[in-house]
């Protein structure tokens, strides 16, 4: 169905908006700020200004690509808000993935003020504060029928369909007119959860007038509709079936809706369930605790008792689906796990596409799997293993044509999605300059009369870095300063060009660290550890890991002999 809505000249009158005061001057315009997410699929964090009043909506995560060494996470700039903190009067999440929630332990302490959100992403904010001994009791639930009143602003939620229950839109009252916040969205009229897109509420708030819609914009090139979470079940089940040893299902960690279809299966074909990896283990019981999740009694068993069953009865659902180190499904894949050994009868399933910067990891994760010869299914040779949750072109259509909005700004999406949503909009009738293509940090200025772009506030990354939170300012920098003190250490792996064995004797070469003629015990011990750790792993191929692993047990060593932490540089080479 082809969409023909065009929205109204903005030459004509803004009636609907009834500003009270007709001069737009800078004390009557409010600001709009994207602190991550705009040009960024993570890193999600938006700031709407006006006059002494501030709400953020919401304060996520973004995932460091392999040029970050070192780095965990690297999370939202609030250089800008650091002397505005007494007018921010609360942030307001939209769900419960942690691009949109994963930031908070990291910068809440800094800010102290409410949060606001549904029930099952309260609870999810929740775990993560205990996990940081941060207090929970500025941590509000709030149902979709509340209007929260915020200084000058008014805010209520609306639900959508995603990939994790209790997804919201918001609608923002504002003195220059209404605004929706729409991240993360599809029209899925069979969700799991019959969370179905409240299309009635958007198109009454559309009938009153919006000026600005803030959409997300992901899927964009994408034609028609994205499929129903629902299909997810019956592709569990067919793999289930033609599996002989043991089903592993590895996804994202909230998607909680597709952990009860693993449920579902799992129970209907008499396997035990186990769950494996923090953090797996630590929303499933968020979900249970709160009712988002059936779990028949007596289904799921600890993980360190999944030996005592046949593989025939087992299925396991674990984390690691972007292929990170470290996690349990990479360690699975390395023979490192202390409960779980993966067979040749063995199933291993991604219900998940890697997210940007994460490819060659899960990719990487696909082949390690692969060779130890298991059954590895994945969507690029089955495609009905993973939906989106997020929407294509026909649903974003749907909702902008829904909520009329004056003017539009894509976010969640990178600059190309960016550039295909300004076309579909074109198509729909709006003018270029209706569609704000701004940049992470551009300042949006609004009046009820229009919206323009003007200046820029500082977004440079914050790298979380262990327990250090924004004390690395680039990875050159923490190299540079990490050398500087400590030195830095280089190992020499060399493998065989085919087959990758080990090809010979690791060489260790130190520079700034010790004196390598004085301390040729050292070394030496240091290569004996390097050794062990390749002996412990023989036979596997995976080099990302291996390095993981050999740079961890030389950090432990060289600080317990000289309380030191030296920059340790692996370097596999092929011969």
């Amino acid at each position: 169905m082809k969409m023909s809505f065009k929205p109204k000249n903005l030459n004509q009158s803004l009636a609907n908006f009834n500003p009270k005061n007709k001069d737009f001057s800078k004390a009557n315009t409010l600001k709009i700020i994207a602190l991550g997410g705009v040009g960024d699929v993570t890193k999600n964090m938006y700031v709407y200004e006006y006059g002494n009043d501030i709400i953020i909506v919401d304060c996520g995560v973004g995932f460091p690509d392999e040029a970050m060494l070192g780095i965990d996470l690297v999370i939202p700039n609030i250089a800008y808000l650091r002397d505005k903190k007494q007018k921010i009067r609360a942030i307001l999440i939209t769900h419960g993935h942690d691009d949109h929630i994963g930031g908070l332990p990291y910068i809440w302490p800094e800010l102290n003020v409410p949060i606001y959100s549904q029930k099952l992403t309260c609870g999810l904010i929740r775990a993560k504060f205990a996990e940081h001994k941060l207090p929970k009791d500025k941590i509000k639930t709030v149902n979709l029928s509340d209007n929260l009143k915020l200084g000058v602003f008014e805010a209520s939620f609306y639900q959508v369909s995603h990939s994790v229950p209790d997804s919201t839109g918001i609608v923002l009252k504002t003195p220059v007119g209404t605004l929706i916040h729409q991240a993360d969205f599809k029209m899925d009229w069979t969700p799991v959860n019959s969370q179905v897109t409240d299309v009635g509420r958007v198109a009454r708030v559309g009938e009153q007038g919006v000026l600005m819609m803030a959409i997300d914009c992901l899927r964009v090139e994408k034609p028609g509709y994205t499929l129903s979470e629902k299909t997810i079940e019956s592709s569990f089940a067919k793999v289930e079936a033609e599996t002989l040893g043991k089903v592993l299902i590895t996804m994202t960690s909230s998607n909680l809706t597709r952990v009860q279809q693993a449920i579902n299966v799992a129970l209907k074909s008499g396997r035990k369930l186990a769950l494996a990896g923090r953090s797996m283990e630590n929303n499933f019981q968020v979900a249970r605790d709160l009712g988002y999740l059936d779990v028949p009694a007596n289904l799921i068993v600890p993980q360190e008792e999944v030996k005592r069953f046949p593989d025939k009865k087992i299925m396991i659902i674990i984390a690691g689906s972007q292929g990170q180190p470290g996690s349990a499904l990479s360690r699975v894949a390395n023979r490192d796990h202390k409960f779980i050994l993966l067979k040749k009868d063995d199933s291993v399933i991604f219900s998940a596409d890697p997210i940007p910067s994460t490819e060659s990891a899960q990719h990487a994760l696909i082949d390690t799997l692969t060779r130890l010869g298991a059954n590895v299914y994945y969507t690029a040779m089955m495609s009905d293993l993973h939906v989106s949750g997020h929407a294509a072109a026909e649903e974003i259509k749907l909702m902008i044509n829904l909520a009329k909005p004056k003017y539009l700004l894509p976010i969640g999406g990178t600059p190309r999605h960016m550039r295909v949503f300004s076309k579909m909009a074109q198509d729909l009738g709006y003018m270029e300059n209706q569609i704000l293509m701004a940049e992470d940090g551009d300042v949006i200025l609004a009046t009820p009369g229009s919206i323009t772009i003007s200046g820029q506030v500082d977004v440079d990354n914050v790298y979380v870095d262990g327990l250090g939170v924004g004390d690395v300012g680039s990875i050159v920098l923490r190299d540079r300063q990490v050398m500087s003190a400590e030195g830095v250490v280089v190992v020499m792996v060399p493998v065989h060009i085919h087959g990758g064995g080990l090809a010979g004797d690791p060489d260790i070469m130190s520079r700034g660290f010790v004196f390598e003629k004085k301390a040729e015990d050292l070394i030496n011990d240091a290569k004996e550890i390097v050794k062990s750790v390749l002996t412990e792993h023989q036979g596997l191929l995976d080099w990302r890991y291996m390095r993981h692993n050999i740079e961890e047990a030389l950090e432990k060593f060289f600080y317990e002999e000289l309380k030191r932490n030296p920059l340790i540089l692996t370097l596999v080479v092929e011969v």
